[in-house]
């Protein structure tokens, strides 16, 4: 015997509204110790009970077939609490049903609280891109779960603006739809995108997998002026990179790729390693905690060394790439002389392998502006050879060597590199194991630079005494400002005085006949 889905009928839902109007009344006096216009109370109620009702109809279904009443009456209870108290909070306002004219909208976002919408909420929330002579260049549909009836509204609405839409993101748009339905609402919306010349398309934050990219097969496949396309967190493992090459036909005129927190692995990354290969235009790739090893890297960054000479933007933060593919990126790096921006965090590079990242910095050091290698077991011998190229850097902006095994000898390599760089902002030397010593010869650096707003110190292991000799440092030299928060510094008791005096001095001597030479120079 087949069980029926759940539903409450008209007058049950009226009662509901009737009781949380009344609710909302009680609540906003004694929050505010006046009454609300009954109006607006009744209105408030109504859209409250409607998003419950429709949150409760989603979770009835299940894969398998109906869940079971109670169930879905306690989703749909949970839903109107916590709604109401967002609307006495202030956190949820009404809605306005107000239409402007469609000339004057020309970008759709529908970010905010999370909500299914049904025919109806969809056609409310996309009324501009409904009206007759709509021009909308850019839209986003995040945070809003798309069923099939509302794909249906959603694709009528972008085929009303194809001829001007320009930017799509529809990142976060099936959240909480069973699968079949998430893969035919991406479906029924991909066809209607397919339609317009897009620049920009973000597929984000949908639980795709090699299915749901295959489901966006049409917007993916007929684009060709595509300039933008991001796959972040989209569950994007070796099958759905192998998908994304195949889709991906246009690549021509390709100036950004966008990959984050998927599961590709190293045969995920040689597809993604081929669609590379086809954009000489490209500018900005990002493939990062996507689990990609030495053979992924090599092939990644041997694309990129051959992709084109446009580069400014490459990250491949949390990758475990290891030093097996240093000279790969070295000769991708020295291949984009106007790269402005490397992350390569936390790829267990490992001395041997930034040894040599660093002499291919010495490239792109009249163009770089950030640069990030923290959680790569750097220690001083490896920060020789990058301070030789940090020293080159003159608009480097950002430095981040955070969570490496620098100690004082490091910082003191480092500190020295810093010197004459006018334009640094951030130094970020967080966990590094550096005492009074690398500590006291950062700040010294950092005073005779008068662009840096923020020297990051904490969670190291300076001494009070060291702390103290910090800070008057940079009170002298009136940035005191800069120094960001010591809460998890770790002092370091035998640090004080005595034995290590002698190497305080000598480190403390060192970066001030350094700055002493640089100040000559200029005078």
């Amino acid at each position: 015997m087949s069980v029926e889905e759940w539903q409450l009928s008209a007058e049950q839902r009226a009662d509901t509204i009737a009781r949380i109007k009344a609710s909302m009344a009680t609540m906003y006096f004694f929050q505010n110790g006046n009454d609300v216009q009954n109006q607006d109370l009744g209105a408030m109620a109504a859209m409250i009970e409607k998003k419950a009702y429709t949150v409760a109809q989603v979770e009835a279904k299940t894969t398998t077939g109906v869940r079971p009443h109670h169930e879905t009456l306690k989703a749909y209870v949970r839903k109107l609490s916590s709604l109401v108290l967002e609307a006495v909070s202030g956190t949820l306002q009404l809605q306005s049903t107000q239409q402007g004219d469609a000339m004057d909208v020309d970008s759709i976002d529908l970010t905010g609280s999370r909500e299914f919408l049904t025919t109806e909420t969809a056609e409310e929330a996309l009324a501009p891109m409904l009206q007759d002579g709509a021009s909308v260049s850019r839209i986003k549909f995040s945070t809003k779960s798309f069923g099939i009836d509302a794909a249906h509204v959603a694709a009528r609405a972008i085929r009303n603006v194809s001829s001007t839409l320009k930017h799509a993101d529809m990142s976060d748009i099936i959240a909480g739809r069973p699968e079949e339905e998430a893969l035919k609402a991406l479906e029924i919306i991909s066809e209607a995108l397919a339609e317009a010349e897009l620049d920009s398309l973000d597929l984000s934050d949908n639980a795709l997998g090699e299915k749901g990219i295959r489901a966006c097969a049409a917007v993916i496949q007929k684009q060709k002026n595509l300039k933008h396309i991001a796959f972040q967190n989209v569950g994007c493992s070796e099958f759905g990179c192998a998908a994304v090459n195949e889709l991906l036909v246009h690549c021509g005129n390709l100036r950004s790729i966008h990959l984050l927190n998927n599961m590709s692995g190293d045969s995920g990354a040689m597809c993604i390693a081929k669609i590379i290969e086809r954009c000489p235009l490209l500018e900005d790739f990002k493939m990062a905690s996507s689990r990609v090893g030495e053979e992924g890297g090599k092939a990644i960054a041997d694309a990129l060394a051959v992709c084109g000479h446009a580069m400014v933007r490459i990250d491949l933060h949390d990758n475990p790439l290891t030093d097996e593919s240093a000279e790969s990126l070295a000769k991708a790096i020295k291949s984009h002389p106007c790269l402005k921006a490397l992350n390569l965090n936390d790829i267990a590079m490992e001395d041997p392998g930034i040894q040599i990242i660093a002499e291919s910095l010495c490239a792109v050091s009249k163009t770089l502006e950030h640069l990030e290698l923290e959680l790569n077991s750097i220690t001083v011998e490896a920060a020789r050879d990058l301070a030789a190229a940090i020293h080159q850097m003159e608009n480097l902006k950002v430095l981040n060597v955070k969570e490496n095994e620098l100690e004082d000898d490091g910082a003191l390599e480092i500190a020295k590199s810093l010197l004459g760089l006018k334009k640094l902002e951030v130094v970020d030397m967080r966990t590094n194991q550096i005492g009074r010593g690398g500590a006291v010869a950062l700040a010294k650096a950092c005073v005779t630079i008068p662009s840096v707003k923020e020297l990051l110190l904490d969670d190291n292991e300076i001494s009070e005494a060291g702390v103290d000799a910090l800070v008057e440092v940079l009170k002298k030299g009136k940035k005191e400002d800069i120094l960001g928060s010591l809460e998890d510094n770790l002092a370091d008791e035998d640090d004080e005085g005595g034995s290590n005096e002698e190497g305080h001095e000598t480190l403390d001597k060192a970066v001030d006949d350094i700055v002493a030479a640089l100040q000559s120079e200029h005078l």
